[in-house]
This record gives C-alpha cells, structure tokens and sequence, in this order.
C-alpha cells in the first residue's frame, strides 16, 4: 500500500517539477509565417496558426531528438499539434492588401511531447546542460581577439546561440575588466591558472573554447577559415569533435564567420546530446545499482527521481524500500554512473557510490 502511494505521488508531481525546471526548453519562438492575404482575416490568421504549430513542433523535435529519431517522423501522419501545445501568442502581426505575416511564440506542454514519443517509440533526450562559459577565440592573420570590441566572431556565436537549447552557455560580456583578468594568450597558452581564476570569478565549473582562425592563402587566393573546439573541466583541456573531426575547414573568396558560428553551434548541440549516447544501443547487457535517498525531503526527492527518469524512461527505475528514515529504489539502465551524473550536474548533484555497496547523492 505505501509503494502505491508513494509511487502515485511521485507520478502526481512529476510533471509539475519537470515542467518548472526545463519549461524553456519547449518554447519555440520568432517562428515567422508569412502568407497570401486571402481577404478574410480570420481564416489567413488560423491557417498561419495552424503552420505556426506545425513549424514549431518540427523545430522543438529537431532540438529533441537524435537525427535517426528525428526521420521517424516522415512515416506519421496527421498529427494534432494543438493537442500538444500549451499555449502560444502572436507577438507581431502584420496585414496588407496583398501579404500577411506574423511572428508566433508557442509554448508545448511537457508531458503531452514525452508521452506523445513514447507511444511512437521515438525516443527523446531532454537534459539540459550545465552552463558552459564561452571563451570565443579569434584569429584574423596575425592579431588575436577575445573580449575586445573587433571580435565579430564573438558577436555571430552570441547571435547564434540559441538560449531556449538543450546545451547552456554563458558569454562573458566584451569589456575592460574582462580584459585585464584573461587574456587570449593565456588561452593559447593553456594557462590554467587564468583560466581557473576567471571561471571562479563568473561561478562557472567548465568552459569551452571556440577558436576560429582565419589566413589568406597566397597560393588559391582564398581566405582560409579553420575551428576547433576544446572543452575544460577539472584543469583538463579536451577536444570536442567537429563533424566527426576535431577541427573544422573551409576557403572562400570572403570571411564566412558568420555562417561558420551557426553550423559551429549546431555541432555543440550535437556534441552536447551525443554526451549521454548509450555507447553500444545494440547491446542487451543492463548495470544495476541500488540508490538510496534520506527520506526528509519528498519534495527533493521527488525531484530527483525526475531527473534520473529523463534519461531513462518510464522503465529502469523502481522503487525498492520505503520507509521512515530512507526510500531506496533498483535502477536498471545501459547508460553509466558518468552519463547520469551529467543530467544531475546542472543541480550540483553526483551519484557517488559508498562502501555498503550503495549509491547515494553527494553535493559538489
């Protein structure tokens, strides 16, 4: 009887908590519809609704969902995007005798989207990263620029970024003070020092540097564009895979940073998604561990084993012994201690195992 209770109120607030915690993440807006003005308001407004829930719900998807999960959509048909949507605004509308636009926020309800994959059996990945602190790196020629006010690359990445994402990041702001405490010689030199003092000053754990060099080549006449990316965590610098690649290449006739920034942020989101990847999804081999959690706070609690779900499922996660002093549950997953200590990081929270063969959450 206490497991069905227990269990009946950890789905009744599941939702709300979710829902507080990520309700960015499904906000899609500056979704611009642009149509025919069919003389009759009314109808020209609903027919760009309609497009707008349609738009939105294939963005939000894409933001979502791995590549292959994504393409399962091209074998649905008819779906009711209103039965998905929470609600929506039309923040600019603009009529004429001849055209008709407008520009719609829409706001998709949490656990509509999850269940709505779930019974397709596609499957979602919605864990919101820690914030990452940006370092954008510039090289034209032969001068370097970071927080100075000429680093148009700084200017596109930020354009780019899309703070609704899935992946965090924070962009320190282009000024003096930020100039005299790093410089981007100490990047290049890998001045860990800096660096550290720096993130500790913004109250970041991690960073990540985008460093975009450009050259003109004498010989083809072209200009020269390379990016790689490095992560930094725990005074270690690691490569972040570009395409496949750690650095990505191009030559053209002028500069394409600001191409360049949007397809640099897209590989992030991937790179960020492709961090909790099942190593080997064919694999049938399962990792069992038994979690225990004080029993002083359900609303903690319940948050907690929110958290765990999102990469897990509805199955894989049960509750094993409830009572006054302790709740512990069976977790059953192919994803490692690593991968679900990432969606536990943005709270500070880390699985960390103890001699009775437990594993308990521990506070950074």
């Amino acid at each position: 009887m206490v497991n069905i209770i227990i269990k009946f109120l950890s789905f009744f607030f599941l939702s709300f908590f979710f829902l507080e915690a990520n309700e960015s993440v499904y906000t899609v807006k500056d979704n611009q519809i642009f149509l025919q003005n069919e003389k009759n308001v009314l109808q020209t407004r609903d027919k760009a609704r309609k497009l707008a829930f349609q738009n939105a719900f294939f963005i939000l998807a894409k933001k979502i969902l791995e590549p292959e999960e994504f393409t399962k959509l091209d074998e649905i048909e008819n779906i009711k995007y209103s039965n998905l949507i929470r609600d929506f605004q039309i923040v600019e509308e603009k009529i004429t005798d001849i055209n008709y636009s407008a520009n719609f926020s829409v706001n998709f309800n949490s656990v509509a989207i999850l269940k709505f994959f779930e019974e397709l059996k596609i499957q979602s990945k919605v864990v919101v990263s820690e914030e990452y602190l940006v370092f954008p790196l510039f090289k034209r020629f032969n001068t370097f620029y970071l927080w100075e006010n000429d680093n148009y690359w700084y200017d596109f990445l930020v354009d780019e970024y899309d703070e609704l994402g899935l992946l965090k990041l924070f962009f320190p702001e282009k000024n003096h003070i930020n100039k005299l405490k790093i410089s981007a010689k100490n990047l290049v030199d890998k001045d860990i020092n800096s660096i550290e003092k720096f993130l500790s000053f913004y109250n970041k754990k991690k960073a990540i540097i985008i460093y975009l060099k450009e050259d003109f080549d004498l010989n083809s006449n072209e200009l020269r564009s390379s990016v790689l990316a490095k992560k930094i965590d725990n005074n270690e610098f690691t490569d972040i895979e570009l395409f496949e690649n750690k650095i990505y290449e191009e030559s053209s006739d002028l500069s394409n940073a600001r191409l360049i920034s949007k397809i640099i942020i897209d590989e992030l989101e991937i790179w960020w998604k492709n961090q909790i990847d099942i190593v080997d999804s064919k694999s049938n081999s399962k990792f069992q561990f038994l979690l225990k959690l004080d029993n002083d706070d359900l609303r903690k609690n319940i948050d907690i084993e929110n958290k765990i779900r999102k990469i897990l499922g509805s199955k894989g996660f049960y509750l094993l012994e409830f009572d006054i002093q302790k709740i512990i549950y069976k977790i059953e997953t192919k994803y490692s201690i690593e991968q679900l200590n990432l969606v536990l990081e943005p709270d500070n929270l880390k699985l960390i195992k103890s001699s009775d063969d437990y594993y308990y959450l521990q506070s950074d």
